[in-house]
């Protein structure tokens, strides 16, 4: 059980806590107001400390203006403040804080190259170095020997990296890791520099490595473990001497951490995006919107045994609580709300421990049978089989009552016995973090389909309603849509997609090209690099915002991706996936690049590769328009009329294409 710390814990009607740090047992939070201060809790003995407040410390005696971050090395405070255009560095390593100096200059104008700041919005420092980045678009770096009181405000910088997309309130968060500075931006966007790299009068020293959609806070802790807030608010946790140059973060994670449970509440509640995190012994300390809060990491006995367990029956009847979504009737309001209607597209069939309740979720479209509530418990590899369940209705929710405890034993999925966790029975709610929960089945070859997704979108349906532009969406569009996009993500997961796009220009005659069109440079002609970074890119993409065009094709860029009626149930037919990839395409490219340009890339490739899939029927998750039969949606409930035309069109006349020729050539291995 967590709990929370408010500004109530230190006699305050408000606060606007916006960074945190921890020195020993005391919380430091920087907490950023008219009167701006900084927080000090005791976290053994669980009381709040005095504040500092820098109009109180001789030598500073100055206010602080929007406080932006805070680090602590080698027994010095460091304090970023976006508006007063400095770093303040305190001594605490005795009880009372005193000013030793400030970097910057106090003001923004002047010498910005090599002595200003110009609106500091993080600080992070090792025994080396101190960088600091502003909204110049770089991090700015001093060098330790640099930071005595002589130099206040006029300390020269050693040298200035390059920070693309870091311009005003960017709020930056940077983390040291042996010679390399990595850097996380609140969207995600992640660099890494090397710290060797680095001389005087250095100036936009590039990073090395660059991913988006990564981080947006990581924290490296004494324990070996490096903690990560990804996009989704979902913290994991790496093994610091897994990191290497191959990508920014490593491959495989060494646990998760998805919800949490406050005391006093009954059920647990998703972690919100981080805007600072920091371990202390077994808690995870989390700041996001406002809030603090402590949440235990708990830690559980595995025993496994040969002893063979038989493992717990459901019946989808015997719900506590059963409900379903998409349904014809659903209001628009909820159909547009996020949080209410959305779904992970590695993740269309979930499951989920709340307090004591098994939460399971299907954006299937087609009931699933014969399930296996398959659960890896944490910091294993091994796989039990929690529950086996009948059915689950399409687009449905059902929720089972299913408390756990020491005397609980899961059966192995490999059938050689059956593991008991230790500990269980310390809590009073299941510990949601304890397993990674799937549904599977090993007859259900729809659900062997769904389970072989690999992109991990999340999909939601927007509020777009612009008469001429836009229609709003309704029921019988959001499934479809659901369905669309499910035969999508399954076609981009699958080995043939990967062979096609790593083979693009023995495919398609030439390689793949970004927005300067068919050149060579950086934005060019891809280089083989390129197509690792994209490729890993178009599976990871973040979230899709989904909706219905009424213009003659669609609409795509950024996270918007809609397309015409037309398209609903032309995909099963000759209309196949074409318009959806050009607009699906554009969240990385304009008409002059291979993503949207007819038959040059994405868009073409993605069409043949759906009526190759086409021609081989039960290839793909939905090939059946008869599921639901959107093309025999009356006419005034669509933003569009049915063309009965398009209706009777047949996907497997599609003509031969340079997909077919490849595969007839070049046969994917039997699986």
């Amino acid at each position: 059980m967590g709990s929370e710390l408010t500004a109530g814990n230190f006699g305050l009607k408000t606060w606007n806590s916006t960074a945190m740090v921890v020195n020993g047992d005391v919380l430091y939070i920087a907490n950023s107001q008219a009167e701006s201060n900084i927080l000090r809790y005791d976290l053994k003995q669980k009381r709040a400390l005095s504040a500092i407040d820098p109009v109180k410390i001789s030598g500073l005696a100055k206010k602080w203006d929007s406080l932006n971050d805070l680090e602590i090395q080698a027994g010095r405070l460091y304090v970023a403040n976006y508006g007063s255009n400095r770093i303040d560095i305190l001594d605490i390593s005795s009880e009372q804080p005193s000013f030793i100096m400030a970097l910057g200059t106090g003001v923004w104008w002047g010498d910005a190259l090599n002595y200003s700041l110009v609106h500091s919005n993080a600080v992070t420092a090792d025994d080396r170095y101190v960088y600091v980045p502003d909204i110049e678009g770089r991090i700015n770096v001093w060098r330790q020997s640099d930071v005595t009181a002589q130099n206040h405000l006029k300390a020269r910088k050693f040298a200035r990296l390059s920070l693309p997309g870091c311009a005003r309130n960017c709020n930056a968060r940077m983390e040291v890791m042996g010679d390399y500075l990595y850097t996380s931006l609140p969207d995600g966007m992640t660099y890494v520099h090397d710290i060797n790299q680095i001389q005087e009068n250095g100036n936009n020293i590039t990073p090395i490595l660059t991913e988006t959609n990564l981080s947006a806070v990581m924290h490296r802790h004494n324990d070996g473990l490096v903690y990560v807030s990804r996009n989704d608010g979902t913290v994991e946790s790496y093994r610091e001497k897994s990191f290497n140059l191959d990508s920014i973060l490593p491959n495989k994670s060494e646990d998760t951490f998805r919800d949490y449970i406050l005391k006093g509440q009954n059920q647990s509640s998703r972690i919100a995006k981080a805007s600072d995190l920091y371990i202390y012994g077994q808690n995870l300390l989390h700041m996001a919107n406002q809030k603090i809060h402590i949440l235990p990491m708990l830690t559980l006995q595995q025993n496994k045994s040969t002893q063979l367990n038989q493992a717990m029956i459901l019946t989808e009847s015997q719900a506590r609580e059963r409900s379903r979504v998409l349904q014809d009737g659903e209001s628009w309001e909820t159909l547009t709300n996020s949080s209410q209607r959305h779904v992970y597209m590695d993740k269309i069939l979930s499951a989920t421990l709340n307090g004591n309740r098994l939460h399971l979720q299907s954006y299937s479209a087609v009931p699933v049978r014969d399930l296996q509530i398959r659960a890896k418990i944490k910091n294993s590899e091994d796989w039990v089989i929690l529950a086996k369940l009948d059915q689950l209705t399409p687009f449905s929710k059902a929720n089972f009552g299913l408390k756990l405890t020491d005397q609980s034993r899961f059966p192995l999925l490999d059938g050689t016995g059956s593991i008991q966790l230790a500990g269980l029975s310390q809590t009073t709610q299941n510990p949601s973090n304890v397993f990674d929960l799937k549904i599977s089945s090993e007859t259900d070859e729809h659900v062997k389909k769904l389970n072989q997704i690999k992109a991990k979108w999340k999909i939601y349906f927007g509020t777009y309603d612009e008469p001429n532009k836009w229609c709003r969406i309704t029921p019988v569009y959001a499934r479809e849509w659901v369905m669309m996009m499910t035969n999508l993500a399954y076609m981009l997961s699958t080995p043939e997609f990967e062979t096609l796009w790593f083979n693009h220009k023995a495919v398609m005659g030439h390689d793949f090209f970004g927005n300067d069109g068919q050149v060579e440079g950086p934005n060019g002609f891809f280089q083989p690099e390129d197509y690792v970074r994209i490729y890993r890119e178009i599976l990871n993409r973040n979230e899709i915002n989904l909706g219905i065009t009424n213009m003659g094709g669609g609409l795509g860029g950024g996270a918007v991706l809609g397309v015409d009626t037309w398209l609903f149930y032309g995909h099963y037919r000759l209309s196949g996936y074409r318009i959806i990839a050009h607009e699906f395409g554009h969240h990385w490219g304009g008409h002059n690049s291979a993503w949207a340009m007819s038959n040059y890339g994405f868009e073409a490739m993605v069409d043949w590769l759906n009526f190759y899939f086409q021609r081989r029927p039960g290839s793909i998750p939905y090939m059946d328009p008869n599921v639901n039969t959107f093309h025999l949606t009356p006419d005034s409930a669509l933003c569009q009329g049915v063309n009965q035309n398009m209706v009777k069109g047949v996907a497997l006349t599609a003509p031969w294409n340079k997909v077919d020729e490849y595969f007839k050539n070049n046969p994917m291995p039997k699986q």
